[in-house]
């Protein structure tokens, strides 16, 4: 898809998928934990966990850490690889705790360049995760990149390689950057709705004329 296809395409998508900032009023170890939890999961199982976890008090450092294992793995067993993820929650709840004394609202004040090297040194978070939580909390200009925009990414040939930093670069370049804090939870929605990894809903997609990928599917 050439550039100018791409604008036309994701002005349509914003009208069409009026997304919202889903991290507003949420302290921001709430945030990155949701983050983490919904790695291989579905957001409404990410949602159930997250509000099992807030019944029992405030999601911080200090409550992950007070909290037994064994009724973390409980709690996060519907979201899937609970034994490998409450191990990787204590020890982001540990760094956080020591290096910040458990409030990353900190983070907000730096650079975005120092914020997200900060972020990808805790364990279990990559670029995706760093970019969401700058993107949703910090309201900077990351372009966080998840299975469904990577799709998009290869469909519409945008980004010179599968990489996540080529994919993210690509759409930086594509999107101006006071649309990328909402915009790639726009191309998430579109990829969810329509734009599926099999058998694509071509036939009501919005931006049919637009797309040129090799796999569209007639109408």
């Amino acid at each position: 898809m050439k550039p100018d296809a791409f604008r036309k395409a994701f002005a349509i998508l914003r009208r069409r998928y009026p997304v919202r900032n889903w991290a507003r009023g949420r302290n921001p170890f709430d945030v990155l934990l949701s983050i983490i939890v919904s790695q291989n999961s579905t957001d409404l199982v990410t949602a159930r966990v997250m509000a099992d976890l807030r019944r029992r008090g405030a999601v911080t450092a200090d409550s992950v850490l007070r909290m037994p294992e064994a009724t973390l793995i409980e709690i996060l067993r519907p979201a899937g690889l609970s034994r490998q993820k409450v191990p990787r929650i204590r020890a982001v709840a540990r760094e956080v705790k020591r290096r910040f004394g458990g409030d990353l609202h900190r983070l907000e004040e730096m650079d975005t360049a120092t914020a997200r090297e900060i972020l990808m040194a805790l364990p279990g978070v990559g670029p995706k995760t760093a970019d969401v939580w700058l993107a949703m909390v910090a309201r900077r200009d990351t372009m966080p990149v998840d299975t469904h925009i990577h799709r998009l990414a290869r469909r519409w040939r945008l980004a010179p390689s599968e990489k996540y930093e080529d994919v993210t670069a690509a759409f930086k370049e594509l999107i101006p950057s006071r649309s990328r804090f909402l915009g790639h939870l726009v191309l998430i929605e579109f990829g969810r709705d329509i734009c599926h990894a099999r058998r694509p809903e071509c036939g009501r997609c919005p931006v049919y004329r637009h797309c040129d990928a090799e796999d569209k599917r007639p109408r």
